[in-house]
């Protein structure tokens, strides 16, 4: 490969992302579905100036408003043993009865109120119910939470996709049927295992018939429904995993979510059952015959992690995952970074890109439930920390979201940016190239081979230099 300037790649420097590779490949990769650069780590920013980011988000889209992807969460989850169903890091409180969702649905109503001048006129992409545990609500509170939502985005389309995820044992026919007459599209099931034993390591009381009795329940109705499920589980073998991705494929699910184990942090699958998980050549293996085995039954690969089959019934759009891997627009000639992300409740997390000249900000609510209650009682954004892009790490964060859809347009890219990003990175490039984990062309470089397992990785490598320098700057 060759820079498009005309000039050879420096071998040196593709040697040391080489020898970077070989370090990070020895490691269990963090998975990032969804991930953005730079991490919420980096994110020490304690008084996030809301009110000014909105204004300038107002002023920077008059021409051509941004869309916004709504995402509302839910703070609480079902108690297990152990914690946190044994891998989960993402921020959450126990579940311990309805007063607790009457309560802050109230706080939820009254932080909408605070953004809802910012986002008047503004129409939404999509809207993501997410956790903690969402399907927690009682049948009736799913009306009320759609129309919290409408009060802040009163023109809410009939046709915009509106998801809920939950873990299978809460869903009833009940809570489906007020779900879907409250105005959601579609159903997202954190399945993670079908085998009772494995799943019972979790903590979770969850058994396989509660999955497939809720899709019954969700064919019922006509509400597309989506699956989760996690390889390099504890315990885990190739034929557990292809089990269970044969049942969804015979039920005709549409869209499988099939992700890698996350382990870190002070889950109980990092600090005690290490012993128990697959090694990291076996979980290459896991994805490299699921993938196989994936696309042997006609569905396609979209992300590292999500395949479709767009022929099958009650197939739905998908949205949500599709416009958090849609880092360019170009419409009518402006340069578009994509569709801003606001992250509604406890703790949220909003993505405000402003513009390639003029960047803006990506933002955290309280991660504690009486943190979040205490500011909005206080009258104040409930927002903990956050970070303001600078010009290069916008760049990065671009790429990261590009990359989870397997491709970089690097046309698009250029428009928007003003600069090629296969010479802005031509080492980086060239040994991925030589790994058999990308191919390029004048338009895109595309993810290729292993390059789809190895996605946390190769984001890493193009972040590489500028967390280094975070990391000193912030000893």
């Amino acid at each position: 490969m060759r820079e498009r300037n005309g000039a050879g790649v420096d071998a040196e420097r593709v040697g040391r992302v080489h020898a970077l590779i070989d370090k990070q490949r020895q490691r269990r990769q963090s998975n990032r579905v969804l991930h953005g650069h730079p991490s919420p780590m980096f994110w020490l920013e304690r008084n996030v100036p809301v009110p000014m980011v909105m204004s300038d988000r107002r002023a920077a889209n008059t021409a051509i408003p941004k869309r916004v992807n709504l995402y509302v969460a839910t703070p609480y989850c079902l108690p297990t043993t152990p914690d946190r169903c044994g891998f989960c890091l993402f921020p959450s409180e126990i579940y311990r009865g309805k007063h607790q969702l009457d309560e802050y649905l109230r706080y939820l109503e009254r932080e909408g109120a605070m953004y809802r001048d910012f986002f008047a006129g503004n129409r939404l992409a999509t809207v993501y119910f997410g956790g903690g545990t969402s399907n927690l609500y009682h049948a009736s509170q799913y009306g009320r939470l759609l129309d919290i939502v409408r009060g802040v985005f009163p023109d809410l389309p009939p046709d915009v996709e509106v998801t809920l995820e939950g873990i299978p044992q809460l869903y009833t026919a009940e809570k489906l049927a007020a779900m879907k007459a409250a105005g959601v599209t579609r159903i997202s099931l954190g399945v993670q295992q079908l085998d009772d034993e494995l799943i019972a390591l979790s903590g979770r009381k969850q058994k396989a018939d509660h999955v497939f009795r809720t899709l019954e329940w969700c064919a019922a109705l006509g509400l597309p429904a989506s699956v989760d499920l996690i390889f390099g589980w504890p315990r885990q073998t190739i034929a557990h995993m292809l089990h269970d991705l044969e049942a969804f494929i015979r039920a005709g699910i549409p869209h499988i979510t099939h992700y890698e184990l996350n382990v870190a942090g002070r889950t109980d699958f990092a600090r005690n059952r290490r012993d128990e998980l697959p090694s990291l050549e076996q979980n290459l293996e896991m994805y490299r015959v699921s993938r196989q085995f994936l696309e042997a039954h006609g569905y396609r690969q979209v992300t590292p992690y999500d395949w479709e089959k767009p022929d099958a019934p009650l197939a739905g759009a998908y949205e949500y995952e599709d416009i958090m891997r849609t880092p360019f627009r170009t419409e009518a000639g402006d340069r578009l970074i994509g569709f801003d992300v606001w992250g509604w409740g406890f703790a949220g997390i909003s993505f405000f890109f402003g513009t390639p000249d003029t960047p803006g900000w990506a933002f955290m609510n309280s991660v504690h439930v009486d943190d979040y209650m205490k500011a909005l009682d206080e009258g104040r954004f409930p927002v903990e920390r956050g970070f303001h892009y600078t010009e290069r790490d916008l760049h990065i964060h671009v790429l990261f979201q590009a990359l989870q859809g397997l491709s970089v347009d690097l046309v698009a890219y250029q428009k928007i940016f003003g600069v090629d990003p296969v010479a802005e990175h031509a080492a980086i490039w060239q040994a991925l190239v030589e790994r058999g984990w990308v191919e390029i062309t004048d338009a895109r470089a595309r993810l290729v081979g292993d390059g789809g397992f190895y996605t946390p990785l190769i984001q890493a490598l193009f972040a590489h230099e500028r967390t280094e320098e975070m990391r000193k700057a912030n000893r």
